[in-house]
């Protein structure tokens, strides 16, 4: 009997472990599932350009056929810390960054 004490310390133990590690990968599965650009914030505090960023996401717009979001709604890029634009993905396709931006009949999209 005098042994009992420490097999239920350990295997309380065990199970708190366990149930810590449930608890970590929950939290880890709801930032990165639940918010998809969680990861984008926090790396643009760390990089002074997002151009890579704007030009794929545009690139996803024109493949879904987005033509509103595409044409008409200004997304900010930033060239460098200090410099900023406001641009469509229309008018940042013409630009020589974004050249790799594919382009969509925007017609009377606005």
């Amino acid at each position: 009997m005098k042994g009992k004490r420490g097999v239920e310390l350990a295997f309380n133990t065990i199970i708190l472990i366990v149930l810590g590690i449930i608890v970590l990968v929950a939290i880890v599965l709801l930032f990165n599932r639940a918010s998809g650009s969680f990861g984008e914030k926090i790396n643009s505090f760390f990089t002074s350009s997002n151009v890579d960023t704007i030009v794929s996401q545009c690139n996803t717009l024109g493949e879904q056929e987005q033509k509103y979001e595409f044409c008409c709604v200004n997304k900010t890029v930033k060239l460098s810390r200090q410099e900023k634009l406001e641009l469509t993905c229309e008018l940042a396709g013409n630009k020589t960054w974004g050249s790799k931006i594919m382009e969509l009949n925007c017609g009377s999209a606005c």
